[in-house]
């Protein structure tokens, strides 16, 4: 079997997002495999902030929805949903002034998500729960973990 990370730094905007908006974009993750299993997440926030999100995970590529911009995916967006992974306030680590969370990682606590990839890649938009503002461009990164199940 076939493990791939995929690492994918985010262009946020340093004024204040509103609950509901898409952070950073669309997020392209160019995995390579077409079937597999999705191990696990991490995000990690340099501004520290501890702010709730929800990761939408899809399998193919859904309509573009800008950063800052109210998510508000369609019904062809829906369909190619994978999952959602809630991130609470608690759900964050913070070390050395940054924050992190991961979500799967061991064989015990493993997301175990199959999906099948149209292209290749899968997508994300990651959308904020409450109202973060970044200090900087690049304080934040998401980086999935998959494997291949054939």
């Amino acid at each position: 079997m076939i493990t791939v990370t995929n690492q994918q730094a985010l262009t946020v905007g340093t004024a204040a997002y509103t609950a509901a908006d898409v952070v950073g974009g669309l997020i392209t993750f160019p995995v390579g495999i077409k079937h597999g299993i999705i191990r696990s997440l991490l995000i990690t926030d340099a501004a520290a902030q501890s702010e709730p999100f929800t990761l939408y995970l899809y399998n193919a590529e859904p309509s573009t929805i800008a950063d800052d911009a109210n998510f508000a995916p369609t019904i062809a967006d829906l369909n190619k949903l994978i999952t959602t992974v809630t991130i609470g306030t608690a759900d964050w680590t913070e070390t050395n002034s940054l924050d992190w969370c991961v979500f799967g990682g061991h064989e015990d606590t493993a997301m175990e998500q199959y999906f099948e990839a149209t292209d290749g890649n899968l997508y994300a938009y990651l959308v904020a729960g409450d109202t973060p503002d970044f200090a900087a461009a690049d304080d934040v990164t998401v980086t999935i973990t998959v494997q291949d199940i054939y």
